[in-house]
């Protein structure tokens, strides 16, 4: 007992403490108040968190306890007295933050006295939590909802407060219809450029709600009526305007603005408030009646609203014609429509360009580099209307060129890394025009001087080599040479690259092949499966990508063999399944056999008795085009070409795939008990209807087969 009165004595004490420094502030003028009283109000959002979280666990405990009928009475009691204790304390921070600049009306009353409110509340549930008396007992519950209640209201007003009025309501409510604007001079420099500056940077805290220095920008209204320290703007003269002034303090100066630690005005932004208060005769000045220049028109076109586009998928007849013409296709986001495309051939023509026109729409990144692309290639470039960023390296491009990409509004990346044909002329033609955030120009006739030069007159990240991925042209992969993909005995593999004083490093265990690994001078012979890893260098360049090829020696080659059923007619060949020659991930390469809802039963004749251990199937897939790995592979053996196969093992396959899968290829491998013997039937089951879970499903898949092997 004399501890809890000691407990409270102590409590009774700091908050009389408290109070008595609330008392000393309030004497005192605003201007007046002691930096260590200001200081303590700063800790208001950090301690008010405190009593919320302590209160909200307590009803917990409370209503969970009612239902079990075992009520925790001194956990509870603990617990509202540290909620009472820092509800109060939060009250008298608040009430030091509220003595700085900016606080003031109707809302920071509702949330003073609804925070006095809760700590009052929460204090009378301290002192009655454990009492006996009936009446006292069935007022805590109701007292508890009132007081959440209560602190809810407080809360909500706090955070008009600190973030604006529509802060917990902005993303519940329905977003307005933005105006549709697709004209420079259709803009208003305030209400469509200026005020959205203002609110990103400045409106946080110079809103109806909170005025600092007695400032709010909410309106044109209340921009003229200025503040504190007098008219805020002046027509004209925008070096005599206190809202342009305080931007370009010293940050550290206390008057700079925003103040530091506040995201901070960029440079364009700085720019346009500076030219709407130069050139405007009145606030709301429309644009067509501004003097225009470049740089305006440049940075204007990031205010201009257009209506939002829906991109659609892209069929898939589009996306093969494109990848038969030699292009690489990937979603950037499996679940979006925006498309990455690279061409992999060294020669390009207009041909292959033209076949991009069906994914017009969802090209965002396009990448040419290292091709044969003229001028005359590129005309088409201007209707891929989405595109964001383009890669041009080391292609045979001009100023025609450049010109043909400014109608690309949404370009943002331009890598010219190694392409000599433009001039600066024709760079700075299309810089006027576009607003670009990145140009790689590394190797051509612009330095990095002049790209320096470039980069402050556009506001732009010029790259002329120093630093950033451009800073070197990239090795493309050096050609692989080899007649066959399996073989029986050895295979020669040849490397070959167009670049001279290239150095190539290969491994054959899966390793990167680094400049530590084994040099290639000269054909490599292979006497075993192993998949064949090199990469080149160059010194000045950046070095290749590293390529992969799966090689496999087999112990037998079939001398004759019979199918059940034959190859779809759309995909014919028989043979493919024995060539020796494994399919690419593109399954039109004449090297893939499809069945269409049909299992692969292949009965094979070695020529002779064989002992195998080991029998591999390579499969395809690709769900967007209907093509889905087996369920089930078989093996079975005999003496005889007709009859009594025994069964040696089965495989299931279990590959998880989505509708969005790009293309796979997978060689699965079923081990086998030693067997000796002349036939062997290999069966691969097909699913026979597509998942549920692919847009065809109920209709019959394709496997693709290109090669069975034996060891």
């Amino acid at each position: 007992m004399k501890q809890e009165v000691l407990r409270h004595r102590k409590t009774m004490i700091l908050m009389m403490f408290l109070i008595f420094i609330s008392e000393y502030a309030s004497a005192l003028n605003g201007k007046d108040v002691p930096r260590f009283v200001l200081a303590l109000g700063r800790f208001h959002p950090l301690i008010l968190h405190l009593p919320i979280g302590a209160l909200l666990l307590t009803f917990f405990l409370d209503v969970s306890g009612r239902i079990r009928k075992n009520h925790p009475k001194q956990t509870i009691k603990c617990a509202l007295g540290f909620s009472a204790l820092f509800s109060i304390v939060a009250c008298v921070f608040g009430y030091f933050l509220s003595l700085e600049d900016g606080y003031s009306g109707t809302t920071l009353e509702i949330h003073f006295w609804t925070g006095i409110s809760t700590a009052v509340l929460i204090s009378i549930l301290f002192l009655i939590s454990d009492k006996e008396h009936t009446t006292l007992k069935r007022l805590v519950f109701p007292l508890f909802l009132l007081t959440i209640t209560t602190m809810s209201v407080a809360g909500h007003f706090g955070s008009v407060l600190t973030h604006g009025d529509d802060f917990i309501t902005e993303y519940i409510k329905k977003p307005e219809h933005e105006q549709i604007i697709v004209n420079i001079d259709s803009l208003n420099m305030y209400d469509n450029v200026v005020l959205k500056v203002f609110e990103d940077k400045c409106i946080q805290c110079h809103n109806e709600t909170k005025r600092k220095g007695g400032l709010s920008l909410i309106s044109k209204q209340d921009i003229l009526n200025g503040g504190d320290s007098g008219t805020t703007i002046k027509l004209g003269l925008s070096e005599e305007s206190l809202l342009y002034k305080h931007t370009i303090l010293p940050i550290s100066d206390e008057n700079h603005m925003p103040p530091e630690g506040k995201p901070q005005l960029s440079r364009d932004e700085l720019w346009l408030i500076k030219y709407w208060l130069d050139y405007s005769d009145k606030v709301d000045q429309k644009v067509v009646s501004l003097a225009k220049n470049d740089t305006l028109n440049r940075l204007l076109k990031n205010y201009l609203v257009f209506e939002e586009k829906h991109i659609a998928e892209a069929s898939l007849e589009d996306f093969q014609k494109a990848e038969d013409h030699g292009f690489t296709i990937r979603k950037l986001v499996p679940s979006k429509a925006e498309l990455w495309v690279k061409f992999n051939k060294d020669t390009i023509s207009k041909e292959d360009i033209k076949s991009l026109a069906g994914l017009r729409e969802q090209i965002t990144e396009l990448d040419l580099s290292v091709s044969s692309l003229t001028d005359d290639m590129t005309g088409g470039l201007k209707k891929l209307e989405n595109m964001e960023k383009l890669e041009l390296k080391h292609t045979q491009i001009t100023d025609k060129t450049l010109n043909h990409l400014k109608d690309l509004n949404h370009l943002k990346v331009l890598n010219l890394v190694g392409s000599n044909g433009f001039s600066v002329n024709g760079l700075k033609s299309l810089l006027s025009v576009l607003k670009l955030e990145h140009v790689y120009v590394w190797n051509t006739e612009i330095d990095q001087s002049l790209a320096d030069s470039l980069s402050l007159e556009f506001q732009v990240n010029i790259n002329a080599g120093t630093f950033g991925y451009a800073a070197m042209a990239q090795l493309g992969i050096p050609k692989l040479i080899a007649s066959k993909d399996v073989f029986t005995d050895t295979l020669h593999v040849a490397i070959d690259t167009k670049v001279k004083n290239t150095h190539i490093f290969y491994t054959l265990n899966q390793d990167e092949p680094d400049s530590t690994a084994i040099g290639y001078n000269q054909p490599v012979v292979l006497d075993s499966s192993v998949t064949f890893s090199y990469k080149a260098y160059k010194k000045g360049w950046l070095p290749s990508d590293i390529a992969n090829k799966s090689f496999y020696k087999v112990n037998y080659q079939v001398a004759d063999f019979s199918l059940v059923d034959q190859p779809d007619e759309k995909y014919p060949g028989a043979n493919k399944l024995f060539d020796f020659e494994l399919g690419t991930f593109n399954f039109k390469d004449e090297k893939w056999a499809g069945f269409l809802g049909k299992d692969v039963n292949a009965t094979v004749d070695l020529g002779t008795r064989a002992r195998l251990h080991r029998v591999s199937v390579n499969c395809l897939a690709l769900p967007r085009d209907w093509i889905i790995f087996p369920t089930e592979i078989s093996v079975y053996a005999s003496d005889n070409k007709t009859s009594g196969f025994r069964s040696l093992g089965t495989k299931q396959i279990h590959e998880e795939l989505t509708y969005d899968n790009d293309v796979l290829i997978k060689n699965f491998s079923i081990d086998i008990p030693e067997t000796e013997a002349r036939y062997f039937k290999v069966i691969v089951k097909n699913p026979k209807v597509l998942p549920k879970w692919h847009e065809g499903a109920g209709n019959a898949p394709w496997n693709f087969v290109s090669e069975i092997m034996f060891w």
